[in-house]
């Protein structure tokens, strides 16, 4: 996450992720499943202008720099106004905000652009209305937002995501990743997704330590064999367009490729940033000018 003042307004830069590593470990009693991802964020950012505006008012817009941008939320069901509605519950601000959001992650495609934003959300609007809200009561704000909302709190870039993703422990992330992303056809719901796993047809449950470990020791071929996501099969009965993404991602000759979140977006790990821009121009070309090279971002 990245801020910068421009006049009265806080600007602030909002990343997307990647899941390197995704493992469901069976439904639990409050209805979510029980999860271990291994989360990276990435340089595809949602922009957020946060400008002070009278007391009680709460103004918000949104426009889209992407082509797959599937109907986002409008006002009050947007995560970024749920957000700061959070904040002024708990903290009463002497002024009011008025707030742009200028997306750049393709929604309902596993890279959490709703996610990232209300953290975003959150964290700008504690510094520009100066509400002193503590890292835990964010953190207990963004639980109660999404799964993947904590993760965007935390400034380290590699995080180990347990629970329904909401409990984050950070790991350090030693030298640069570089990945190309591409987004076929249109987006998943997540509900979708998990609603088409079966979890019976799992593969047998590991961690996630050897793929750190590989990470850890610059070893990305590797890494690239640890890759995992258990919503990749459901996802992929939904999405048929998918499987034509990982393949021209293998052609591609990445260390490793794999579905991010629950799709449809897809990655390859890539040997250098050169590499991932080569693959970037090929990938646009194929897939409608929906990709991206990026690397591992704070």
């Amino acid at each position: 996450m990245r801020f910068r003042w421009q006049e009265s307004s806080l600007v602030v830069d909002a990343p997307a992720k990647l899941n390197l590593y995704l493992g469901v470990r069976g439904r639990r009693s409050d209805g979510y499943h029980e999860l271990e991802t291994v989360m990276v964020s990435i340089g595809l950012f949602d922009t957020l202008r946060l400008t002070p505006a009278p007391p009680g008012v709460l103004e918000f817009s949104c426009s889209s720099r992407h082509a797959a941008s599937d109907a986002l939320p409008d006002s009050e069901q947007n995560l970024v106004v749920r957000a700061a509605r959070l904040l002024i519950d708990a903290a009463n601000p002497r002024c009011g905000a008025a707030i742009h959001l200028t997306k750049r992650i393709p929604v309902a495609s596993g890279l959490a652009g709703g996610s990232t934003d209300a953290a975003a959300a959150l964290v700008g609007l504690n510094a520009l209305w100066k509400t002193g809200l503590t890292r835990e009561q964010l953190h207990r704000a963004a639980a109660r937002l999404g799964s993947d909302v904590n993760f965007f709190l935390d400034s380290n870039p590699l995080a180990v995501c347990t629970g329904r993703g909401e409990i984050i422990q950070s790991r350090v992330l030693r030298g640069p990743l570089h990945f190309v992303v591409v987004r076929p056809g249109s987006g998943l719901s997540t509900a979708d997704v998990f609603r088409a796993l079966d979890v019976s047809q799992l593969e047998s449950p590991s961690d996630s330590t050897p793929l750190l470990q590989a990470l850890g020791d610059g070893r990305l071929g590797q890494a690239a064999r640890r890759l995992r996501n258990d919503l990749q099969p459901a996802a992929m009965g939904l999405n048929p367009q998918i499987a034509r993404a990982l393949a021209a991602l293998s052609r591609g000759r990445t260390y490793g490729r794999m579905m991010t979140g629950s799709g449809s977006a897809c990655y390859g790990l890539c040997a250098s940033s050169r590499h991932a821009r080569s693959l970037e121009a090929q990938l646009k070309a194929e897939f409608g000018g929906h990709a991206w090279a990026v690397r591992a971002a704070v």
